[in-house]
């Protein structure tokens, strides 16, 4: 994608469901963003009144009155509830942006309930926005322009790194990412349990199992192999390589591979 040069500053942005992503994208730019303007929306009134003394966060009574207000509308439901929400405000969004972040809703979909001509971006983030290390995945529909793209980078920047994908590669992303951290957090807690067993307290193999996940990711990122990284560790006759056994012969390494294929055919099966 080429340079285009925007700002998110002084930008009005709605948020239409503030669940768990919509509250991180939310609380990522209050953070980042010092003068653009906040339009939020949600059934729970629970999740609006938290933000109720924010200054740059108004509170609307109505999807209607939000999309009237923002430029930049960013829809944060369930996949299940995006028709219902889109139909009743595609009147309203012929000169607004539409940031998507509902699973498995391509923007051909996205822009069928829209109406012919509205712009739309599509985002698979992840729940690792709640501590600012989501991975966002992005991808702009028929209609959107450079301008558009760019802008939903700078948005979802401030809640984690984005990479811009084919639409065609989202299930896969939404398998390996969206799902993943799920299942890293399963494998952490395992670990952790595995600690317990052997007599450490609970909230210390917690600690201890997820800094050395940690440790590992970094090293990756930093240009180690992962095999690399075992073949650091495991010496001949060693703990490692008696571990790294029991893994082999119980096939963790299928299973996990596992996980992110059948998370990445339930996605297809939902776009269908």
């Amino acid at each position: 994608m080429k340079s285009v040069n925007v700002k998110v500053e002084g930008k009005k942005i709605g948020i239409i469901g503030i669940g768990n992503i919509g509250t991180s994208i939310l609380r990522g730019l209050l953070a980042t963003v010092d003068d653009a303007r906040f339009l939020i929306n949600d059934l729970r009134r629970k999740s609006l009144d938290a933000f109720a003394g924010e200054s740059r966060v108004e509170i609307c009574e109505s999807n209607e009155e939000l999309v009237k207000k923002a430029e930049i509308v960013i829809l944060a439901v369930k996949p299940k509830d995006v028709r219902m929400v889109l139909e009743p405000i595609a009147p309203l969004m012929a000169d607004k942006l539409l940031i998507s972040v509902a699973a498995g809703v391509s923007t051909a979909e996205l822009e069928r309930y829209l109406g012919e001509g509205k712009r739309v971006i599509r985002v698979m983030p992840n729940i690792g926005a709640r501590v600012g290390e989501s991975v966002s995945a992005l991808c702009r529909g028929r209609n959107a322009v450079a301008e558009d793209e760019k802008l939903a980078d700078e948005i979802f920047s401030a809640i984690g790194s984005v990479y811009h994908i084919n639409e065609s590669d989202m299930d896969a992303i939404t398998g390996l990412s969206g799902s993943g951290i799920a299942f890293f957090a399963e494998v952490i807690d395992a670990m952790a349990d595995a600690g317990v067993y052997e007599g450490l307290p609970r909230d210390s193999a917690l600690t201890i199992a997820a800094r050395t996940a940690i440790g590992a990711a970094r090293m990756i990122l930093a240009g180690d192999d992962p095999a690399a990284i075992k073949a650091m560790t495991a010496s001949p006759g060693g703990t490692t390589i008696r571990g790294l056994y029991a893994m082999e012969s119980r096939a963790v390494r299928a299973a996990m591979m596992d996980a992110v294929i059948e998370a990445t055919r339930r996605s297809r099966e939902r776009n269908r």
